[in-house]
């Protein structure tokens, strides 16, 4: 069963994960949301270019590697573009309108991000060939390598995330919170801005067990990459950290996840349901203008 994340989780757990995966993730969000729309297919199209030049930060690639990484990267976004992206615009297209209707129900909020994180979940079963291909390739001296540059990245963001004091990083959650908040609604009122503050008080803290995921998530892929297991065995062994990654976290922990997500979608239908008309219609023309972008991209 997958086990989906709250918002902040999600963003955490991604930004901890320095993988293949995440490199294409990051890539493909980057192009969607920062890029203009005439500009939207020329980088979309350099994406490969962008995920190549980001793993060779951390290993060094001959030309015959970073070459075909490329081809391999190509193919999957070919491949997203044509059966994903138009499922993705589609999603937008029915919330934007349920905003504009004033229909927003907490049912309706995890439905929604349900199915997003199915199209996820599909899109990372693409990458699984191709990261085993790549990975398979390394050779000892690159697998040494790579495990070191991971570790010494992942030891700076510990080091910085174990830093911060409980009231620390509940300022920056709430900071984060409104600012992604008013990237789509405009500037919050102030009982808005509370409203947000309140909803994330009431959710359990999970970041020491998060943190403790994050380290066995970690060793275990490390392993993978030094070991090599045969046959299916590496497969399955990716398909479970790139895609099911809440398969190794307890039945305690999977019930704190859940009971945030509860509290979090009740506070969002609240929040939609309750924009100004200013408000709601800056949103609905924010969802539209990445439809647009998205099947400017796909056409």
């Amino acid at each position: 069963t997958r086990i989906l994340p709250t918002t902040q989780e999600y963003s955490e757990y991604a930004r901890l994960q320095p993988t293949v995966s995440w490199m294409v993730r990051a890539a493909v969000l980057a192009a969607l949301v920062l890029v203009g729309a005439c500009s939207s297919r020329f980088l979309y199209n350099k994406i490969d270019w962008l995920i190549v030049w980001k793993v060779q930060s951390y290993v060094s690639l001959s030309n015959a590697q970073e070459q075909s990484l490329r081809t391999d990267i190509q193919a999957h976004l070919d491949q997203a573009r044509e059966n994903d992206l138009p499922r993705l615009a589609e999603l937008l297209d029915h919330t934007a309108r349920d905003i504009e209707a004033g229909v927003v129900t907490p049912d309706m909020i995890d439905a929604r991000y349900a199915t997003v994180f199915g199209l996820y979940d599909e899109f990372m079963l693409g990458i699984v060939p191709l990261s085993e291909h790549f990975l398979r390739g390394l050779s000892v001296e690159q697998v040494e390598e790579l495990s070191a540059s991971f570790d010494e990245m992942n030891d700076e963001m510990y080091e910085e995330y174990s830093g911060r004091t409980s009231a620390e990083r509940e300022k920056n959650r709430n900071k984060a919170a409104i600012k992604g908040t008013e990237r789509f609604t405009g500037r919050l009122q102030e009982k808005q801005r509370q409203l947000i503050r309140d909803t994330l008080t009431r959710m359990e803290d999970a970041s020491e067990e998060w943190i403790g995921y994050q380290r066995e998530w970690q060793q275990r892929f490390r392993q993978l990459i030094v070991s090599r297991p045969e046959g299916q065995a590496y497969t399955d062994e990716l398909i479970l950290l790139f895609v099911y990654p809440g398969s190794l976290h307890s039945a305690e922990y999977r019930r704190r996840v859940e009971a945030n997500r509860v509290i979090f979608n009740a506070m969002q239908a609240e929040l939609l349901t309750g924009l100004s008309a200013v408000q709601r219609a800056h949103m609905v023309k924010k969802l539209h203008g990445y439809v647009e972008l998205i099947n400017k991209l796909v056409g």
